[in-house]
């Protein structure tokens, strides 16, 4: 049995009135006001009585803690020293108000015997905190000062925080909450974070508090790849043995994806771990959808129960993303779907040999009111794994490299949270790793006829009750993005295929291929484009590039055996880099293209700007535009995660 089962309470804060889409933190930017009182008091006390609700189910699965978001919200600098904020500063009052409202529900936690964490990003800070410091550099010992006097008013204000959870491998950018609470990753090599620990583990020890220090990572600076490289995690947090110091991981080597090996770094010597699960899959859309995490769980928490380094789980519920709809909360902070695996994967960390599938039937006919409508949301749920994974993603990837560059890849690259890419190169990498394309697409298609035969037993057996319309539509929905995700495969899949072989295709069949997507596009948006409960997917990249492909099939032939060449050539073993890549494909296309007006002049202006070095400004200026112009990058990569300036620093 594992007995620390923590989870994320975020979900019932977030009111489903209010534009949201980061779900990458606690709904702050919901609830903060730039006037007097500086929040929406009225929705936090609703979400507060929203979440001592939910603290009670949580506490009914199995749980024995919680964690919130985080330290720059709850801190006044109150305590003695150097006056930070001043009495009327919107940041403090803040702080006050939150800590209040907090301590409420922290009191409930501790009166049902669960634990309380609170996180934060490292390098956290407001205006006043920046200009009381001075440079945000790792090594400036004013910074180090005021994160150890954070800290310790944290444990101070809040008595029941049982300790910090840290993140440095994701800030800044879409983070951020304009310049009010800002992240910055300047902890991002080994030496930098062993500092940044102690500084902070003295402060835990002396409380009686613990930190936990998350390894998760983006690739950027040396801790890239801290997530998954054995080497960098012994670097990093070999010699520590403070019981006061615990690792948090994920329990894949990347993010929250199928279909990958268990992280590398699970059970290494050193501080003890926590073990991040995801049960609102993020990337398997929102909780919108049935996406089992049965087995999937059941294989990771059977290793964590069997290795005597694992001090627990967490469980996330309503973290990580960008995207969903209203759907994803449901009626009191998650959907039907994400109640179900966090119910499940408490009930598997408890007993790893537990039945699955038996449990999953129990609890569906306990929550529903008609047996037979109870079985069949049952059978669509524990058969969604599969369906996910054929035609979601793109089954086992064969040929699919392990690691590039010290980081591994997702298998879901086609597609990223809610938007279908268009990018070439990703498209080129996937068409070689499936190997058959055919049975690929084959595999696929008989997914999106199994989700559609299930969406119609549910809504044949369906009884009345917004539960029942809820698993209904949802079940509809889960078969139309498994249609749609089809039709975008056989376009793309194909042509990158025959791009990598040098054929080119006939652009009448070219054109064909484009009408069926644009067809199903067209269908989808007119079916969910209106809804704010089961949105529409993010077509806009997609479409343009059919639009383009349409009118002119060559120039999207040269982009597409551009990208083949430079992807080949790096899994061949030439290591160009992210820029030298995207520069690769420029030049390419400025020696095909030269004859050809502004795209020639567009390939030699990626060549040259791309292939500089990532600090450039060029670079940061320039590469959204050429990316888009010439399908390099997903466009998502310039909304979400840390800004462009991150990496180029």
């Amino acid at each position: 049995m594992i007995t620390r089962r923590l989870a994320d309470i975020s979900g019932p804060f977030f009111d489903p009135h209010k534009p949201f889409r980061n779900w990458s933190a606690f709904p702050y930017a919901q609830i903060d006001l730039s006037s007097p009182p500086y929040v929406d008091a009225a929705q936090l006390r609703w979400g507060l009585a929203r979440a001592r609700d939910h603290l009670r189910a949580l506490h009914a699965q199995g749980y024995t803690g919680i964690v919130i978001d985080n330290m720059a919200h709850v801190v006044a600098f109150d305590s003695p020293g150097e006056a930070i904020y001043a009495d009327e500063s919107p940041t403090r009052l803040r702080a006050l108000a939150y800590r209040a409202a907090f301590g409420e529900l922290f009191d409930l936690a501790v009166a049902l015997g669960m634990e309380i964490f609170v996180t934060t990003d490292m390098q956290w800070s407001t205006p006043e905190v920046r200009r009381a410091v001075g440079t945000l550099d790792a090594a400036n010992p004013r910074l180090a000062a005021i994160n150890q006097r954070a800290l310790a008013e944290l444990f101070h204000a809040l008595p029941q925080v049982h300790g910090l959870v840290v993140r440095v491998g994701e800030a800044g950018g879409a983070h951020d909450q304009s310049d009010a609470y800002a992240g910055h990753m300047i902890y991002t090599t080994p030496a930098t974070l062993r500092d940044l620990i102690q500084t902070l583990l003295p402060v835990c020890e002396a409380h009686g508090r613990l930190l936990i220090m998350r390894t998760w990572s983006v690739g950027i600076g040396d801790l890239g790849d801290l997530i998954c490289s054995p080497t960098r995690y012994a670097e990093t947090f070999g010699g520590f043995r403070s019981p006061s110091l615990l690792v948090s991981i994920k329990h894949g080597p990347a993010d929250f994806f199928r279909m990958l090996p268990p992280n590398p770094t699970l059970g290494l010597p050193g501080p003890r771990q926590i073990i991040e699960f995801q049960n609102r899959r993020e990337y398997e859309l929102f909780g919108l959808v049935p996406s089992s995490i049965a087995s999937l769980h059941a294989a990771a928490l059977m290793r964590a129960s069997a290795d005597p380094q694992c001090a627990g789980i967490w469980a996330w519920n309503s973290t990580g993303g960008w995207g969903g709809g209203t759907a994803s909360l449901g009626t009191t902070g998650w959907s039907l779907w994400t109640e179900l695996s966090s119910a499940l994967t408490a009930a598997l960390a408890v007993m790893p040999s537990l039945d699955a599938e038996d449990f999953v039937r129990k609890w569906m006919r306990l929550r529903l009111p008609s047996g037979v409508f109870a079985d069949a949301a049952a059978d669509l749920y524990l058969e969604s794994s599969h369906l996910i994974e054929q035609g979601w993603y793109l089954g086992r990837l064969p040929q699919a490299e392990g690691k590039v560059a010290g980081v591994y890849l997702s298998p879901l690259l086609w597609v990223w949270w809610m938007r279908p890419t268009a990018a070439l190169p990703i498209w080129a990498y996937l068409a070689e790793a499936v190997g058959d394309v055919t049975m690929t697409l084959r595999a696929g298609e008989d997914a999106a006829t199994r989700a559609t035969s299930h969406a119609q037993r549910m809504k044949t057996l369906s009884p009345c009750g917004d539960d029942a319309d809820m698993l209904v539509t949802s079940a509809r929905y889960f078969a139309d993005t498994l249609a749609l995700s089809h039709a975008i495969k056989s376009l793309m899949l194909p042509l990158m295929a025959q791009a990598r072989q040098g054929a080119e295709p006939d652009p009448d069949v070219l054109r064909a291929a484009t009408a069926r997507v644009r067809a199903v596009i067209n269908v989808h948006r007119t079916t969910w484009g209106t809804r704010t409960d089961f949105p529409a997917l993010e077509l806009d990249e997609i479409a343009q590039f059919a639009d383009t492909l349409e009118r002119h099939p060559h120039t999207i032939w040269l982009q597409a055996r551009a990208s083949s060449a430079a992807v080949y050539a790096i899994r061949h073993g030439h290591n160009l880099g992210v820029a030298s890549t995207a520069g690769a494909i420029g030049l390419m296309l400025a020696l095909l293209t030269h004859r050809r007006g502004r795209l020639g002049l567009a390939g030699l202006v990626a060549g040259l700007v791309l292939a500089m070095p990532l600090r450039r400004p060029a670079l940061r200026v320039g590469l959204p535009w050429l990316s888009r112009h010439l399908h390099l990058l997903p466009s998502i990569f310039f909304e979400t995660g840390p800004s462009v300036a991150e990496w180029a620093a």
